[in-house]
């Protein structure tokens, strides 16, 4: 089943919030605190303020599975970072999904030319993922991140445009 990717509504916020909070999904995370309802609130009211940032939400069938995060880079720029997660119970294949659709929208609807990500050295589902779409690991910030009284290296994956084009003519996207 193929979903859409819609605009991230207030509604949304409890739901992400509970994702974002649950243990499956804030192990991956560059802060893995608690997030309370009025730290979250405050991110979603800073985020409509950010014209350079769109958030999104994945769907299938109606239901909520996924979330997304795009930051373009600087006004002029074609340049955007992602950042995204599904519900702890969604089932295999539905990150892929969300991804495919948020590479149709970055390249297509948004004209960009580049998408890129940091991603935490253990973070192996979400590296695994890069690698699947055809992003090139364009580095390793070495002991960059610290957390829970570690350091830890970032991988950083990039994908331009025309390497992404190249992918859908060879049915790897």
């Amino acid at each position: 089943m193929i979903g859409l990717l819609r605009s991230f509504e207030e509604a949304d916020l409890s739901i992400i919030r509970s994702w974002r909070n649950h243990s499956a999904i804030k192990q991956y995370m560059f802060s893995q605190h608690e997030i309370k309802e009025a730290e979250h609130i405050m991110w979603f009211d800073e985020v409509k303020q950010n014209y350079l940032k769109t958030i999104s939400i994945y769907e299938e069938a109606g239901t909520v599975k996924g979330f997304m995060q795009l930051q373009q880079k600087l006004q002029d720029s074609k340049v955007y970072e992602w950042g995204f997660y599904i519900s702890p119970d969604a089932i295999r294949g539905t990150g892929t999904k969300m991804a495919k659709l948020a590479l149709k929208k970055v390249f297509n609807e948004l004209k960009g030319e580049k998408i890129f990500a940091e991603v935490l050295e253990f973070n192996e589902p979400s590296i695994k993922l890069h690698k699947k779409l055809g992003f090139y690991r364009e580095g390793i910030l070495r002991q960059q991140h610290f957390l829970n009284n570690n350091y830890y290296d970032v991988h950083c994956f990039g994908l331009l445009k025309t390497e992404w084009l190249i992918g859908i003519e060879n049915k790897n996207i």
